[in-house]
């Protein structure tokens, strides 16, 4: 090959690189502000399924305090009652 071939081709190939770096140095920024957005995005759902997770942690607690209760109330019926039965007898 002369060397103007040689010298064409590879300032050509030289253009070429520069333009994929280039293109690939915009696909990655356009990636990374793309994943800082999801992460942000996750963060807030994250954050209201944290909330809502509490809020039914906190009616299951009233409803099995208030179950204790009501069987606690029971037993104790239920106790008075054999009692009154065993001093009848």
């Amino acid at each position: 090959m002369d060397q103007e071939l040689v010298q064409y081709l590879e300032e050509r190939f030289q253009r070429q690189e520069q333009g994929f770096n280039a293109r690939f140095e915009e696909v990655n920024a356009r990636l990374d502000e793309r994943i800082e957005e999801v992460k942000r995005h996750t963060g807030v759902l994250v954050e209201g399924l944290r909330y809502e997770i509490q809020l039914v942690a906190e009616g299951f607690a009233v409803f099995v305090e208030g179950r204790y209760a009501q069987d606690q109330a029971n037993i104790a019926q239920q106790f008075q009652e054999t009692r009154a039965l065993i001093h009848l007898s």
